[in-house]
This record gives structure tokens, C-alpha cells and sequence, in this order.
């Protein structure tokens, strides 16, 4: 044998054996789906011939061989994947005898509970009280079985267990790659036979009580409460016993009938709520009947979301977390996830809290002691950082309440939805009322009346509260879970909007406050910038020129009275631009208005100047820096002619040598040439 026949041979040799492997496991796969078809045939022809069957032994022979199938097929899908033909066939038979057993299994796990009196009776039963910890008097027929009975409700229990886990590991096998998510996971199917035939009886009592609602959640609450013992104790070892990882029948026995109430209440309690809501608002007495439908329908949500907080506290009572913490697990124990099906009662659930809500608030900013920042001579407790009106401590209480019906909503886009249709309005609507109260103020004094720059002045206070308290909202991860949502066509902070909008309100405003003191600073000190021959005077006295003394006066009472009604933010915010604009208009007027200048003009504009800078010492350590062309300026006058050698001024280095930093190289040049030295 030539050695270059060696791999030819050895690629025949794996070939052969691995059609060996192949032809061993198809013979073992047929003869396992054999038995599982026969197993399940003799089954149905048992039941055909109404023999007395133990279809209990026959389903757990039929799941045993399912479970060696499935065992195999798992192992030949890691190893010899390439063997697609073979898995497809396998599970199409598989397939079509799951299709019998399933059903069958199902059927006779019904007659078991029937046999148990499952659904026990409802009508006339001495339930306990729902508000008392004391045993339930009805009889519960889990707790009740015993001898043969309940060994064949047990046999029964873990077929059916034991199917649903085979099914499970099935789908992720076939599954496998993709992404599938929480796809997998269903409900217990046991406990689905125990939820609706339990839930059907308890819908003939529902149909009573149409107009009591409180009635149907009571009786949910009871039946789900008064049964949930036998879950733990009774159900739960056999579900563990047939090894279903990730299931609590607890948590399964409660989303059922949670389930089982939601879809009554979209069936039939919604809708007549959604008929009057409609019927009202088209009526001739639209005005007490549309009052009565909102009354209604907010009082149906609030026994909603009673109804989960309590169920979510029976969930809680036995130290269990939900198995998946995300929406879908949520909505499976929350009654409001009827709004998840049916976005259009969510914006009218939202329609009717913000119009609730606006009704009262605006009753409350209408009245005008609510704008003080008092209450009967005791300050709010955010006073002293914002110096907010009471009205901010009533809007704050508003949206803090429609953020709290928001919260149980088991979707994180629904409720940013809500929070959106609901509190956001809430905003914009006390903005515009800011508005039109500061545009009041302003169109009847034109800002100059102290009461009027007061109102200003409260409406700039509210709306910096609000900025921060909204943004210190959008850091809460409550809110964080809403920012990689799409809100209105915007992403981010669910509240950036409303923020934005109240930083661009008092930004305007502060402004306008800083161009009133400005104005009036302006018109008292045109004497004072028209005297030009008062720079070439001499000055026996204090060298301080009296009318600017006055125009420094009404500025600085401005401020005082602004300081003790504008918040410490905005009244930085507002002194720094008055002290901008007095910089540059002293500096247009004095320096570069081509006003001669002598030593004993320097001497006056330097008293001038240090009194302006001690008003403005009462804010900052070093007022100077922030009048630069006015104290530039000067630097400049109080040069010595020795030291202003030919063009040395126009020198960057000479400029920045004598501190010469915020003015250009024309006004430097032309405050040099204004100076006159004395002789």
C-alpha cells in the first residue's frame, strides 16, 4: 500500500463508521417512537372499549420514552448537527403523538378534579372575613383528599408536569440560536385546570355586580387568598418533584386568576365605563353626568390598584421574589395590565387625572396669598434655597400624586405615556399661567412698580423649583427606565422638555428684571455722562461727583429689594448682568466718548468708581473683576507720561504687563490720547 492512500482510507473508514452511527441511531429513534405510538394507541383504545384504564401508568410509560427521545435528539443536535433530516422526521412523529397524549392527559386530569369537587361551590359558602388572618370555613378540596384519590390526582399532577417540562426542553432545543426570550416560558398548565374552572363560577357571581365593582375584586381577592395555602403545601413538592425549575404555584395560582379578572374587566366592566364616559359627554346635562362617569371610572382604577398592591403583598408574605423581573412576569399579577392591551383607555384614564387634577389647581393659583412665600408667618421648609410661593408646594403635591398612579402600571412605556399625557400638561399649564401673570405685571408697569417686579420675581422662584425638582426627578430610577424610550418624538429625560421650557421662562425674565434696573440707572445718570467739563475741573471737596452718587443709590436700593424676594441663583444671575451693563455703559460714556480727561478727573472718576465697587462688595470678594473695562480704564488713566514711551501702548506684551486684558487696541489708544497731564 503507497503511503498517499493512507488519508483516502482513513476519510473512507469515518465515513462508513459514521453511517454505522448514523443507521444505530435511526434504528433506536424508530424503535422509541414505536413504543410511544403504540403506548399512546392502546391508550385511546382502551377508552374506545370504556375499560376500566390505567391511562395514569400508560401517559408515565408514553413520557418516559418521550424523555430518552428527547435525550437522544439533544445529543445527536451537539454532536452531529449536520443531521437536520433525521431531527425533522423524529419530531414530526413525536409531534403528532404529543397531539393525542397532551389532550389525553388533560381530559383525564379534568375528571380527577371533578371527581375532587374542583370547582368547589361558591354560592353560600361563610367565607372569612377578607380584612381577618382567620382560616376560610369553605372547604377546599386539595386540603380534603386522601387515600387512592389522591394518589391518582398526584400520578395525574406529575404527567402533566412532567409533559410540560419535556415540551420546555423541546422548544429550546429546536430553538436553540435564536433569541426567544421569555417565549419559553408558560403557564403551569395544572394550575390552569385549577384557575378556570374556578374562574368561570366565579364570573356567574361577577355578572351580579356590575354597577359594585368593589364586590368582583373582593371575591377575587378572597377566592385567590383563601386557596393559596394549598399551593404551598400541597402542590408545590410535586411540582419541585417533577424538577420544573423557575415555577412557583403560588405566583402561577395567583397570575391566573389575576389573568382570569383582567380579561372579565376588558370584556365587561370597561366598556360600559367607556359607553357612559361617551354617552355623558353628548348628553344635554353633560356637566353632573360627565362629573359622575369621571368619579366612576377613577374609582374602578383605584380598586385596581388596591387590588394589586394587596396582591403583590400575598406574593411577598411567603419570601418570594417574582421568578422574571420584567413586564411580562408584572403584567401576569397586575389587573392594569388590561391598559396594555388597550393603549386607548390608558389616554383616557390620563385625559380624565389631568383634567382632575387642572380643575383643582387652577382654583388654588387663582388665589392670590397662595403666591407668598408664608404661611401665617412660617416659611416652606425650600424656602430659603428657593424662596417658592405656597403654589409650588400645591402643583409639587399634584404631580407627585399622578406620578404615584403611574408607578403600578406594569409597563415601563405605558407609564412613561401616562406620566406624559397626565403630569407634563400639569407643567405646561402653571408655565403659561406664570406667563400671563409676569406679561399682567409687565404690560401695567412696565416693570417699574416694586409689587410688579415682586410677581416677576415669585413666577422666576417657582419655575427655578421646578427645574431642580425635575431634574432631580429624571436621576431617580424610576424615571432612568423611561430615558431609552421615544416619548413624543423625543428620547431622554422624560421630563427635558417641561425643563427646558422653564429654564428658557427664567432666563427671559431675569433679563428683563436686569434691563429695568438698567433702564432706570441709564436715565438718572445721563447728567452725570453729559457733564464732560467735570474731568478737567478741580475739586477743593471729596472727590465723588453727587449725581452719580444718586443714580448708585436707585440701583442699589434695587437690588437690595430684589435680593430679599429673588432666589440666591437668579439673583447672582441678575446683579452680575446689571453690573455688565453699568460696565459698559460708564465705559461708553467716560472712555471712549472722546471725554479730555486731567489728574484731578482721575482722581474724581476713581472715587466715582470705588463707591460703585463697594455696592457690588456686598455680593463679592473682589467687585473689580467684574466691571473689566471700567477698572482697565482707569489702570490706564493712572499711568505715569514717563511710562508711555513712543507707541509703547500699542505693545501686546506692554498691555498685558500692565494688566491690560478685556480692551481693544483702539480704546486703549484712545483713552491714552483723551488723558491730559498737567504741565
Amino acid at each position: 500500500m503507497q503511503f498517499e492512500q493512507l488519508p483516502a482510507l482513513a476519510s473512507e473508514v469515518a465515513r462508513v463508521e459514521m453511517v454505522r452511527e448514523y443507521a444505530e441511531m435511526a434504528l433506536k429513534l424508530d424503535s422509541l417512537v414505536g413504543d410511544i405510538e403504540d403506548a399512546v394507541s392502546s391508550s385511546v383504545t382502551g377508552k374506545l372499549k370504556s375499560r376500566v384504564d390505567n391511562s395514569e401508568e400508560t401517559h408515565h410509560v408514553a413520557i418516559g420514552y418521550l424523555k430518552s427521545i428527547e435525550d437522544l435528539l439533544a445529543s445527536v443536535a451537539v454532536t452531529r448537527p449536520q443531521w437536520t433530516r433525521l431531527l425533522s422526521s423524529v419530531d414530526h412523529r413525536v409531534d403528532r403523538s404529543l397531539a393525542i397524549l397532551r389532550p389525553q392527559a388533560i381530559v383525564d386530569h379534568r375528571s380527577l378534579l371533578s371527581s375532587l369537587g374542583w370547582p368547589p361551590s361558591l354560592a353560600g359558602s361563610k367565607f372569612s372575613s377578607i380584612n381577618s388572618g382567620k382560616q376560610a370555613e369553605i372547604v377546599n378540596p386539595l386540603f380534603v383528599m386522601r387515600g387512592d384519590l389522591k394518589s391518582k390526582y398526584s400520578e395525574s399532577f406529575l404527567a402533566l408536569c412532567n409533559l410540560q417540562g419535556l415540551q420546555k426542553r423541546r422548544k429550546a432545543r429546536q430553538l436553540k440560536g435564536h433569541c426567544v426570550g421569555n417565549q419559553l416560558r408558560q403557564p403551569l398548565w395544572v394550575i390552569e385546570e385549577l384557575v378556570n374552572p374556578i374562574s368561570t363560577a366565579a364570573q356567574r357571581h361577577f355578572s351580579k355586580w356590575a354597577e359594585k365593582p368593589e364586590f368582583v375584586f373582593a371575591l377575587a381577592y378572597k377566592i385567590i387568598r383563601d386557596f393559596v395555602d394549598s399551593m404551598d403545601e400541597i402542590l408545590q413538592p410535586l411540582v419541585d418533584k417533577a424538577n420544573l425549575i423557575g415555577y412557583s404555584c403560588r405566583e402561577e395560582w395567583i397570575s391566573g386568576m389575576v389573568i382570569a379578572l383582567s380579561t372579565y374587566l376588558a370584556k365587561e366592566i370597561f366598556p360600559k365605563q367607556i359607553e357612559v364616559l361617551q354617552e355623558s359627554s353628548s348628553s344635554s346635562d353633560s356637566g353632573s353626568t360627565a362629573y359622575q362617569a369621571r368619579v366612576s371610572w377613577l374609582s374602578l382604577v383605584d380598586l385596581m390598584i388596591s387590588f394589586d398592591k394587596r396582591i403583590q403583598d400575598l406574593i411577598l408574605s411567603a419570601g418570594l421574589l417574582l421568578t422574571v423581573k420584567d413586564d411580562d412576569s408584572w403584567q401576569r399579577i397586575s389587573v392594569l395590565c388590561v391598559f396594555c392591551d388597550r393603549p386607548d383607555w390608558l389616554q383616557v384614564w390620563a385625559e380624565i387625572e389631568r383634567q382632575e387634577s387642572l380643575n383643582k389647581l387652577r382654583s388654588a393659583m387663582d388665589l392670590e396669598k397662595n403666591w407668598s412665600t408664608g404661611i401665617r408667618g412660617t416659611m416652606l421648609e425650600y424656602s430659603d434655597d428657593y424662596k417658592a410661593p405656597v403654589i409650588t408646594s400645591v402643583v409639587h403635591h399634584t404631580l407627585s400624586l399622578l406620578i404615584d398612579r403611574a408607578r403600578p402600571i406594569p409597563s415601563i412605556t405605558l407609564r412613561a405615556e401616562f406620566i406624559s399625557m397626565s403630569a407634563a400638561p400639569i407643567i405646561s399649564e402653571f408655565l403659561g399661567y406664570m406667563l400671563r401673570r409676569c406679561q399682567e405685571a409687565e404690560g401695567l408697569t412696565a416693570l417699574a412698580d416694586d409689587n410688579a417686579v415682586l410677581k416677576v420675581s415669585q413666577s422666576i422662584n417657582a419655575a427655578r423649583y421646578f427645574e431642580s425638582t425635575l431634574a432631580e426627578w429624571c436621576e431617580d430610577v424610576f424615571f432612568l427606565e423611561m430615558e431609552n424610550l421615544t416619548v413624543n418624538g423625543e428620547s431622554g429625560c422624560i421630563f427635558q422638555q417641561e425643563i427646558n421650557h422653564l429654564k428658557e421662562f427664567r432666563v427671559e425674565w431675569t433679563d428683563k428684571i436686569s434691563t429695568v434696573i438698567l433702564r432706570g440707572f441709564d436715565a438718572r445718570s445721563r447728567d452725570y455722562l453729559k457733564n464732560k467739563r467735570q474731568w478737567l475741573e478741580k475739586s477743593d471737596g471729596p472727590a465723588v461727583s453727587r449725581t452719580f452718587i444718586e443714580s448708585l443709590d436707585y440701583m442699589q436700593e434695587q437690588l437690595s429689594k430684589l435680593q430679599g424676594g429673588l432666589n440666591t441663583v437668579d439673583f447672582v444671575t441678575v446683579w452680575r448682568g446689571v453690573a455688565s451693563g453699568v460696565d459698559q455703559l460708564l465705559f461708553a460714556g467716560i472712555f471712549t466718548s472722546g471725554t479730555k480727561v486731567s489728574s484731578d478727573g482721575v482722581e474724581r472718576l476713581q472715587g466715582d468708581l470705588s463707591v460703585l465697587f463697594a455696592i457690588f462688595s456686598a455680593w463679592c470678594l473682589r467687585p473689580e473683576g467684574f466691571f473689566p473695562r471700567l477698572s482697565e480704564g482707569l489702570r490706564l488713566l493712572k499711568i505715569d507720561e514717563q511710562q508711555l514711551r513712543e507707541g509703547a501702548f500699542k505693545d501686546k506684551n506692554w498691555l498685558r504687563e500692565h494688566g491690560i486684558r478685556h480692551l481693544a487696541a483702539a480704546d486703549t489708544e484712545r483713552i491714552i490720547k483723551n488723558r491730559v497731564y498737567d504741565a
